[in-house]
Parts: C-alpha cells; structure tokens; sequence
C-alpha cells in the first residue's frame, strides 16, 4: 500500500492523536504532523516527503509548477488548497512586528490585505517620536502600540520579518493564532558560533575561526593574523561585520568600539574568521517553510558598482555545492517550525568546497525589497506559509535588481524624498512616515548611511536593470546618491561563476551577446 496524507494531525502531551483539515482546526496544542493512510503519525518535514511521492501535490490552476504542499487529504477531497481562498486574503487583517528598516513590507502587504497594523518596537527609558512614529501615513497601514490590544482579536496573521521575537511567535502561535517567521531558528544568524558548529556536525565545509573575548584579546589576535573578518553575535548595533587587512589599518576602529561599549569592551566576544580568497560569492535567497524550500527561487549575487542582481531558477537547476547548506539544514528548519525568509552567502572556488559564511534567517535586505515586487503574490505566500503551506512564487520577471540609496545627510537629519508617483513600487524607503502627502526617512542616529532601495525586474537583465535605473534616475532630494554602474559589471561576476563550473544562470542569446568579449 503506497503511503498517503490522510490528514494533518496534532500529537498532545499525552500521545493522543486529533486529526482535522488542517493543525489548527484541531484546536490542541502539541506535536504537529500528520497521519497517513496506514495509520502511522509522522512529523511534517517527512509528511512532505510522502505527499511528493503520493502525488498528492496538485497543479495550481493550470501551471506548471507544483505547489510543495499536501492536499486533497482521503478524509477531505472537498479541501481545494490555497486556490480557492486567493480572494479570502482580500478580507483578512495582517500585523506586521518589525524594525523601523521593513516599513517597505507593510505598505506592500497593504496592497492585498483588507489592513495592516504595524508595530516597530520602541520601548527605552527616553522613548522619541523619531523612533516610535515610523510608518506614519503610509496607505492602509496603521500604527499599533503593541502586538496586543484592542486591535489583538482582529488580527487574522501576525508578520514577523526579523529576529528577536521567537518567543513571541511561538506564544502566539500556541494561543491558535497563523504567525509568519523564523521563530528558533532566528538564533542560527544570532548566534554565529552555534550555526559553525552545527555547520561542522553536519560535515560542511568551515573556514578556520575562533571566538576571542574582549577589544584586548582581538587586539592581540589581528596583530598576529592578517585577512580576519571580524563579526560578533546580536549585537549589531556595537558594529557590523569588518574586514581586517592588517592590525594597523583596523586600529581606530576597534578603538572606536571600545570607547562606545565602556566597560563591556572585554566583555564583547568577537568571531574571527580567516579570508577566503580567490573564490566568489554568491546566495539563495529563499524562503522555508518547516524544512521544505520553494521549487523556483531567486538566485542571487552582489556585482561591484550594481548592486544585487538575481534570476529566478529552478532548485535542482543549482548546483549541488550551492544547495547543501539549504538541503543538510532543512531537517533542522522543520525542527525549529521555521516559515520565513532564509538567505545565505555562500563563498565558493575552483575546488568546490562551499563555505558558507553568513545565514539570514530574515528578511534579507537586499533582497527582500526586490521580492515585494518580483514576488506578485507574496501575501499568498506569507498567508499560507504561516499554515505550513508552501506556496511557489509567481515572478513579475526572470530577472530582479536592487541599488540602495544612500544619503550621508539622512544619518542625523530628516530626509525628504521625492520621486513620481508611477515609480512608488519601486522605490523602498528605511524609516518611512509620510506627512501631508511627502515621504520622509526620519534619521534614527545610526551609523548608516543607507536610506532604502531602488528595484527593477524584467524578462531579460536588461530590461531589470533599465526597469531599476529609469525609477532611480527619477529620485530628488538633498545629498541622496543612486549609482547605478554598467550591466557588464554584472556579465562579468556571471562569467566567473560560469568559469568555476557552478553558475545557475541562464542567460538569453540577446543577453549572451552583450556580454564582454
């Protein structure tokens, strides 16, 4: 007897099985799975594996791409799937939890849902407008002190695109309630040392790093080792990821950082990996929903004086090398009940060896401002993701790019922008309220000069990259800078990786003939 999904099933405290269409409907909570047709309970990564070979995965009306998800359950054939609540979505009311940098998101949701209450988090002892007003105007989106309120029971799914409320998202998602993110699995991008070792585990290539704390041990560490990226764990806002060349060059930085962190300077653990040369970088930026990763997705790569440029391609169309931290990891992510955006930067070489060097296990910025646009039913994916459903991408375009914009006046003064109303889609904006019909980016005094993002997509990468430069070329405002450099700068990342032997790319004849000689 082939094995088939017969239902979703909830596993309680006790080991008693309750069956229904689909988890929640159950209404216990417990170890999510599914019974099969044997009678057997499995958890939901193997219940996928089943559905596949069942074929109990349907067309979605008319396409050729499958739907990675179970359906048309033997206890349920009426359950027609996602496809007929597309216009359900309409009517549903999402609240998005974010920083002030995702504020993109929630207008964008705005579009598809009936409305959206967006809540950036902005306690401290000395709480400003600067920080707590983010989101001010902008269309079909209201601002919501906090998760809960009188506005809780209102709340259809609750949106969580970055880290650091996993213990709110499982709360939540205990209470009944659909929740889209990584929950756990955040603690993968939090918490370096933790994903390296679990990396090392499972067999995947590491490059040479240890842990050194305090500013006196790094001190010491850079002196005598040269090429050292230097990263710490969730504490972001201490210092991004930098690069040391040598101790001489990098001094007044990490003296910088100890006189800002005063008595935790040798408090701070710092990760130092060796450089990784000669090799290119590249990434699959995705999304995953309990282990299983969409069949078509954005493969991408930062090209110098472009910005990021990504194709949609097929998932067995990549590289195995590429695809092995995604395909040994998706276990785990089934583990953590992840339904969210996951990215990684892989660094790869002549010899193959992929070496996997920063998980995103959240909106990845770029390019998650490319896949409000690029991804035409992103809300349906969201929706349905947050149930455990799988839903593939339809693409505005096989190909996406997205430049940031940059403003070194925007780091301690409100900004003004303004561009045309037809290029509004296109043009993501940080930190973004809207007053008497003008965007602004309110500065947050932060040590960043990026303002937002320009996107563009098309059938071709000229047609993105055009799509991109025609809206960017249209922004006015003081000192914003959108550079923008010659598509062979692209064609010229590509050919490194088509030289390696591992590049997923497919390029059109129009688009092989513009590449450089």
């Amino acid at each position: 007897m082939m094995r088939r999904i017969k239902a979703a099933a909830v596993k309680d405290s006790n080991g008693v099985l309750h069956t229904a269409r689909m988890h929640d409907d159950t209404g216990v909570i417990g170890e999510r799975g599914f019974l099969l047709n044997d009678g057997s309970f499995v958890d939901r990564y193997e219940g996928m594996k089943v559905a596949r070979e069942s074929g109990q995965l349907i067309d979605d009306e008319g396409r050729e791409d499958l739907h990675s998800r179970m359906t048309m359950m033997d206890d349920y054939p009426d359950d027609v799937g996602p496809g007929k609540e597309n216009d359900v979505i309409s009517e549903k009311i999402a609240l998005v939890c974010c920083n002030p940098l995702f504020c993109s998101l929630a207008e964008r949701f705005g579009r598809d849902f009936k409305k959206v209450y967006l809540h950036i988090p902005y306690a401290g002892s000395f709480p400003t407008m600067n920080s707590g007003l983010i989101g001010t105007g902008l269309k079909n989106v209201e601002l919501v002190d906090d998760v809960f309120g009188p506005h809780f029971d209102k709340v259809d799914i609750f949106i969580f695109p970055d880290l650091g409320t996993a213990a709110l998202q499982i709360h939540l998602e205990k209470l009944g309630k659909r929740v889209w993110g990584p929950r756990n699995a955040e603690e993968l991008e939090q918490y370096r040392e933790l994903c390296k070792k679990l990396m090392e585990e499972r067999g995947l290539p590491v490059q040479p790093w240890k842990v050194v704390k305090g500013v006196t041990a790094l001190e010491t560490h850079l002196k005598a080792h040269p090429r050292q990226h230097v990263k710490i764990d969730k504490w972001r806002g201490v210092t991004e990821t930098f690069f040391s060349p040598e101790w001489d060059v990098v001094e007044p930085k990490v003296h910088a950082i100890a006189n800002d962190i005063g008595g935790f300077k040798e408090e701070l653990e710092f990760i130092v990996e060796d450089d990784l040369p000669d090799r290119v970088e590249v990434g699959i930026d995705t999304y995953c929903i309990d282990g299983m990763y969409p069949d078509n997705t954005l493969f991408g790569i930062e090209a110098k004086d472009m910005g990021y440029v990504g194709q949609m391609v097929k998932w067995d169309d990549i590289p195995e090398p590429l695809r092995r931290w995604n395909e040994t990891f998706a276990p785990l992510f089934a583990q953590y009940g992840c339904r969210a955006s996951v990215s990684n930067e892989v660094r790869i070489g002549k010899d193959l060896k992929p070496y996997m060097v920063d998980a995103t296990i959240r909106a990845p910025s770029p390019p998650s401002e490319l896949w409000q646009e690029l991804f035409t039913n992103l809300s349906e994916i969201v929706w349905y993701g947050s149930e455990g459903i799988l839903v593939e991408p339809k693409p505005a375009g096989k190909w996406g790019v997205e430049v940031l914009l940059k403003s070194q006046w925007a780091k301690d003064n409100w900004q003004a922008v303004d561009y045309p109303e037809k290029y509004a889609n296109q043009i993501k904006l940080y930190n973004c309220v809207v007053i008497d019909g003008k965007r602004f980016v309110v500065t947050q005094h932060e040590d960043m000069i990026e303002i937002g993002a320009v996107v563009g997509w098309g059938d071709t990468l000229e047609e993105a990259v055009e799509h991109a430069r025609e809206a960017g070329e249209s922004i006015k405002g003081y000192g914003i800078k959108f550079n923008m450099g010659p598509i062979d700068t692209v064609n010229k990342a590509i050919e490194e990786l088509v030289e390696i032997g591992i590049s997923p790319f497919k390029m059109d004849k129009e688009e092989k003939q513009s590449k450089p000689d």
